[in-house]
């Protein structure tokens, strides 16, 4: 089994939505992982998605498409979580990366963090993820 495993700041938005759409969209075994770099810092450990108003957009957009991350909860991301990994996608700002976390061999994506999240902007979010994650999956 291949794990791919998505990173952005507060595993809120961006890694969740990319976790939601690779799962979605593969056609092997492997599996996709969403974490935060500064979940912990935030105080969101274990906070479950559905529970934050401020993503009633993003998840609706993506239940229109087959996903549903309503269940998912925040997790900090830490090196026992890179164990084994296939690969490794990070879109926290380069701020947000921890400095263990550099010395890991990692895919960079400039993908935007909006605020605030409307339905339009859920849906070019997913556009924009959607189209990178299907380039990574045929590759």
């Amino acid at each position: 089994m291949k794990k791919i495993v998505f990173i952005d700041r507060g595993n809120i938005l961006r890694s969740p939505m990319a976790r939601g759409i690779y799962n979605s969209l593969k056609t092997d075994n492997s599996v996709a992982f969403a974490y935060g770099t500064n979940v912990a810092k935030q105080n969101r450990e274990g906070f479950l998605l559905s529970d934050y108003p401020k993503l009633a957009a993003t998840i609706s957009v993506l239940k229109k498409h087959g996903i549903d991350i309503s269940h998912d909860h925040c997790t900090q991301i830490l090196p026992e979580h890179l164990q084994n990994t296939f690969k490794i996608i990070v879109m926290a700002g380069k701020e947000d990366i921890p400095e263990w976390l550099q010395k890991y061999d990692y895919e960079y994506w400039e993908i935007p963090n909006p605020d605030p999240v409307t339905k339009e902007v859920a849906e070019e979010e997913f556009a924009l993820l959607k189209a990178k994650i299907s380039q990574l999956i045929i590759a």
